[in-house]
């Protein structure tokens, strides 16, 4: 009975991911890299806080008043405290960043975003504020923009050393 459940359920999970029209393509065209997508934020030498830009929200349209097309992008960050502590505002900056096309379309935008927890929360989900991405004419949908947190080499360094698979811990 459950393995009769289970699998109707698997078949109408799977035949949503599927619902796109064949040909479907979107736009903006956000790509962010792993590497680029998770920040463990260390202050005073301790691990207060892992950031992870987990996805965005946007669409495109054309700006009449300028004749240009553009897209508007929202972020999704995911804020966790890694310990205890009395530290209850969080402050960082991402990017987008496009790096082919015509050259007054290129280049690298930084946006500082913060947010603050409670003490008794140890995890926050929040939409950043939205941004506009400039997008060359008749390339609404080949124009690929990079999104991802501003982490200084350091910070980088330290990622690296440090897994990143949710185990699922709770705290007692």
């Amino acid at each position: 009975m459950f393995k009769k459940i289970f699998f109707a359920i698997l078949m109408l999970y799977m035949s949503g991911c599927s619902s796109l029209p064949e040909g479907y393509r979107q736009c903006p065209l956000v790509t962010i890299k792993r590497q680029d997508a998770r920040l463990i934020q260390i202050v005073n030498y301790q691990d207060n806080f892992e950031i992870e830009l987990i996805g965005v929200e946007g669409f495109c349209y054309f700006d009449e008043r300028v004749n240009q097309e553009k897209a508007k992008i929202t972020p999704i960050f995911k804020v966790k405290k890694l310990r205890n502590t009395d530290e209850t505002d969080v402050q960082f900056s991402w990017f987008t960043n496009t790096i082919k096309g015509p050259p007054q379309f290129l280049g690298k935008k930084s946006y500082f975003v913060g947010t603050s927890l409670s003490s008794k929360e140890m995890s926050k989900e929040f939409k950043g504020k939205q941004v506009e991405v400039k997008i060359p004419l008749d390339m609404m949908y080949e124009f690929e923009i990079f999104a991802g947190l501003d982490i200084s080499p350091q910070e980088r360094k330290y990622n690296q050393k440090i897994f990143d698979v949710e185990l699922g811990y709770i705290e007692e």
